[in-house]
């Protein structure tokens, strides 16, 4: 799930807002693991490595 914000300047429409774990649910399609503000919100630990993996899977880093 995840929310977007837009509206319209000289009558096109805009979209425009982040997309991050702070604004989407990301879990991984294999494990189920949560890799989102849930690990935060839920006292899961593992924050910081959860971000970072999104960052790589979205950039295609190697580990």
């Amino acid at each position: 799930d995840f929310k977007i914000e837009f509206g319209r300047f000289h009558g096109q429409i805009i979209l425009a807002d982040e997309i991050s774990p702070d604004t989407c649910r990301f879990w991984d399609s294999t494990t189920h693991e949560k890799l989102d503000k849930d690990r935060f919100r839920r006292d899961m630990g593992g924050v910081e490595d959860a971000y970072q993996e999104i960052m790589r899977r979205i950039f295609g880093e190697n580990k």
